[in-house]
């Protein structure tokens, strides 16, 4: 593999681990604290943590985001950059 084509698949990786945590930080956050707080706060439903199927639908979805985020961050640095 050459050393440029490299340095990029490298770069694409960074931007794409970086929205997976990012987006599963926020994911997380929002499906554990603020979505039962709104529930118990509006409609008075106890808290359930979520099911396995949710979870599994949720990691998927991330995933797919991140890869196609972080492949467009790359086309958009590649670009930007003239390599």
């Amino acid at each position: 593999m050459k050393s440029k084509t490299q340095f990029e698949l490298h770069r694409w990786i960074y931007f794409v681990i970086l929205w997976l945590i990012t987006m599963g930080l926020g994911i997380t956050v929002i499906e554990i604290v603020f979505f039962p707080a709104f529930q118990w706060f509006f409609y008075d439903i106890p808290y359930a943590l979520p099911t396995w199927n949710l979870i599994g639908r949720w990691s998927l979805g991330i995933l797919f985001i991140g890869f196609f985020a972080g492949t467009l961050s790359w086309h958009y640095e590649k670009r930007s950059s003239g390599r």
